[in-house]
């Protein structure tokens, strides 16, 4: 399998989307299993778990995502024990080498990849693992199979246009907001009525001053206990309707509210809206994937004969559930 020339549209698509999936961590960080006497970890599982997800093969419930993951890293093991007995497995050089052509393909170097898979749960100890066993492996297979993989160009083009109307790789508008809290004290009492009125007159005030989002403390200026918050990106998939067409209405640099909320009054600054799309994968890479997907044939075949021979011993009973 080839992971390189497909990782880079994976991971920008990965990073436009805000939310995470929800997954079941393991407890503590203690050996879950050993194959030919190397351990895996929770924290192996817990990363693998998250460069799944950015690879896009985060399907499924928190259970079959987690059993994934680790018989992913299980086979893992049993691929470079295997390289190691024939001397096939790589060196630092070439899989820094392919971590480099990774990071190119992500618009980066390999310190900002791996500042990347931080940000999204992972690591790039967990990617380097990975590479080393696929590189491992794919030179046994050449050796044993001499496979040559060929793929029609009318697949590429069906597949090409899968990923071309993908909803996921369509452009996303992402609106640019800055909430304004104007808070009141004892909301319960008898006199918060008179208070959140008193705090609406601010508010108009604060209105008739703002000039944009860079103007937002300027305007709190003389105006007691407004707070600013950080300018926050939302997709504008997900914002609620009435909301995202008050923002509309108000244009760039224009302003909404008052409302009441829970500490009081709120006003939601509309700073600005951007169109953002994940790159597209090329020809080149649509062809890697199906390669991929012919050369897993000869892969899972040589697997199955590997795994009966380990020994794979689980030190957590969970595992095997």
């Amino acid at each position: 399998m080839k992971i390189g020339a497909i990782f880079a549209t994976a991971l920008a698509a990965s990073l436009l989307t805000s939310g995470t999936v929800v997954l079941a961590a393991g407890e503590g960080q203690g050996v879950v299993v050993t194959v030919n006497d190397y351990p895996i970890t929770s924290l192996d599982v817990d990363q693998r778990l998250k460069l799944n997800e950015i690879l896009g093969g985060g399907k499924g419930s928190p259970d079959e995502q987690r059993k994934r993951a680790l018989q992913a890293l299980i086979d893992d093991v049993i691929k470079m024990s295997e390289a190691k007995k024939y001397k096939a497995d790589p060196d630092d050089k070439t899989i820094d080498a392919q971590i480099e052509k990774m990071a190119k393909g992500s618009n980066t170097d390999s310190n900002g990849l791996a500042a990347k898979l931080k940000a999204k749960g992972s690591s790039i100890t967990a990617l380097r693992h990975l590479v080393a066993a696929q590189i491992a492996f794919n030179r046994l297979i050449n050796a044993l199979y001499k496979v040559k993989v060929v793929v029609d160009p009318a697949e590429i083009d069906k597949k090409y246009n899968e990923f071309a109307n993908d909803p996921r790789l369509q452009p996303v508008s992402v609106y640019e907001i800055l909430e304004i809290d104007m808070p009141v004290e004892n909301m319960g009492d008898a006199m918060s009525q008179q208070l959140l009125v008193a705090r609406a007159a601010d508010a108009a005030q604060f209105r008739r001053a703002f000039k944009g989002c860079d103007s937002a403390r300027q305007a709190a200026s003389g105006i007691f206990n407004v707070r600013i918050g950080k300018r926050l990106q939302a997709d504008g998939r997900k914002l609620p309707k009435q909301l995202k067409s008050a923002l509309d209405q108000a244009g760039a640099g224009g302003i909404i509210g008052p409302a009441r909320s829970k500490t009081g009054v709120q006003l939601i600054a509309f700073c600005g809206k951007k169109s953002v799309a994940p790159e597209k994968p090329t020809r080149q890479q649509i062809e890697t994937l199906l390669e991929n997907k012919k050369y897993n044939v000869y892969e899972e075949r040589y697997m199955r004969e590997l795994r009966r021979k380990a020994f794979i011993e689980y030190k957590d009973a969970k595992a095997t559930e």
